[in-house]
């Protein structure tokens, strides 16, 4: 894979970590227990987008992978 394909998949991670702190800020923030809910699902979503991207660039980048093996991950 193209180094400028895992550089966009690398600022799509980026993008969800900011979208997880973010909703997360939002829920800490929020009184009303139905808009916490909802939050909580999107940023749950967002974690598992988190989850698939950092999938594929275990499988695309074989030095990233083997860091996270050696880190047991």
């Amino acid at each position: 894979m193209p180094s400028k394909d895992l550089k966009s998949l690398r600022e799509d991670l980026i993008g969800e970590l900011g979208a997880i702190n973010q909703y997360q800020e939002h829920i800490d923030e929020i009184d009303d227990e139905e808009v916490k809910k909802v939050l909580s699902h999107i940023r749950d979503d967002e974690k598992e987008h988190f989850a698939e991207l950092t999938k594929l660039i275990r499988k695309l980048d074989q030095t990233q992978e083997e860091k996270f093996q050696k880190e047991e991950l």
